[in-house]
């Protein structure tokens, strides 16, 4: 059934734009989530009712949210998939986020009041009424929920949708704890135990811890997440194939939702080609970006001068200095200014996050050590902290001219 609805999906919406395309994905998601969660909080509803039974009712409550977060799916990926307009220039693509951010609200507001209600029946326990009825319901429960899981898995590797997989991650939860819940029915129905309290107690308990963890993720995506290894990986190994570069560094990437990533990366060039040589070049690799990895990017040029002896000792007398650290220092962005006070020897160190030595002494230490060995310049330094990916500069390589 699931491959049955991603096949005829992708006939669907092939021939549509990227962002028209998953909007489609999102649609048929959210309106199957909507029919299968009203459907299985009606049917919860009603035994919790006809039971008495406050951990069936938490877990009716928690269908009901499902519900309201399958009508936010749909308005996520509705919204989402607007063209850009003159407020928003890179789309509307992070409103999946928002709506995601939502649902997580919604989920910690619902398990916060069952825990109350919980805590309350674990102090005045009343008698639940348990049947074969209850029993079957339950157990249908359990089965669509972890269809449901499946469905949203599915689909949400298939566009790469993290709130699908949130939200398929779920349901998988909502299975465990419908699972609880009728253990504890055939508990009460076997032994008379009533532990219905303590079971809509952990129920609620999962509820809130559910919200919150969504409401952390959705939360910092919206903010701007790292980018995944794999995503850095990729790009970094389109921009090695371009052998004609000396190196490249300084790559960042902003994400304004799934197909919405734009990144920037300094590329580094003999600093005899022509504009017209640069120019042809850099235009290649955004291009290539465009079409093989949907990525915007724009490049920096870095002219390097690769014949210059002077300034190939100064570097290497750079990359001797900061190597004797012991810090797991990197250096690019190597240039040497003339200027009437003299030569200014301008480049970056890229320090690793985990360094308790401050930026300003790391500045006197490296200047005062360079200049035991060339008295006469002064140095322009900047430190990288937050790049993404391998440094890949020519002047980084142990192997540059010297």
């Amino acid at each position: 059934m699931i491959s049955f609805i991603i096949n005829w999906s992708d006939q669907r919406f092939k021939t549509r734009k990227p962002e028209a395309r998953r909007e489609g994905y999102g649609l048929v998601s959210g309106f199957i989530g909507l029919g299968t969660n009203v459907l299985l909080a009606v049917m919860k509803l009603m035994i919790g009712l006809f039971s008495g039974s406050v951990s069936i009712m938490a877990d009716a409550l928690n269908s009901v949210t499902d519900t309201f977060a399958s009508i936010l799916t749909l308005m996520g990926f509705k919204i989402a998939a607007k063209d850009p307009d003159e407020g928003h220039p890179y789309g509307h693509q992070r409103f999946e986020y928002i709506s995601g951010l939502f649902i997580s609200i919604l989920l910690l507001f619902v398990g916060i009041q069952f825990l109350q209600t919980s805590v309350k029946k674990i102090i005045t326990p009343h008698s639940v009424k348990i049947s074969l009825l209850v029993l079957i319901v339950l157990a249908i429960s359990i089965l669509m929920k972890l269809w449901q899981n499946l469905f949203y898995e599915r689909i949400g590797h298939h566009i790469n949708s993290q709130t699908l997989i949130a939200t398929a991650k779920d349901s998988f939860m909502d299975v465990l704890t419908t699972a609880a819940i009728l253990v504890s029915a055939l508990i009460y129905q076997i032994w008379q135990l009533n532990i219905d309290g303590w079971v809509g107690l952990a129920v609620a308990i999962y509820i809130s811890i559910s919200g919150f963890l969504m409401l952390r993720e959705f939360t910092n995506q919206l903010l701007g997440n790292r980018p995944s290894f794999k995503a850095v990986d990729r790009m970094t190994k389109a921009l090695e194939q371009y052998h004609a570069l000396l190196g490249f560094h300084d790559l960042l990437i902003h994400s304004y939702g799934p197909n919405a990533i734009f990144a920037t990366v300094d590329v580094e060039i003999d600093s005899r080609w022509t504009l017209d040589q640069a120019h042809e070049m850099i235009n290649d690799i955004e291009q290539d970006f465009k079409k093989q990895l949907a990525v915007t990017l724009v490049c920096h040029l870095d002219p390097i001068d690769l014949d210059n002896r002077h300034y190939n000792e100064i570097h290497s007398a750079i990359k001797r200095i900061i190597k004797a650290y012991d810090m797991n220092l990197h250096t690019h962005d190597f240039h040497v200014e003339q200027e009437e006070s003299g030569e200014v020897v301008q480049f970056d160190i890229v320090v690793p996050q985990k360094i308790d030595v401050s930026d300003h002494d790391l500045n006197q230490q490296i200047t005062r050590d360079l200049k035991e060995e060339f008295p006469d310049i002064a140095t322009d330094i900047n430190f990288d902290h937050n790049y993404i990916g391998e440094d890949k500069s020519t002047f980084d390589d142990d192997s540059a001219a010297s």
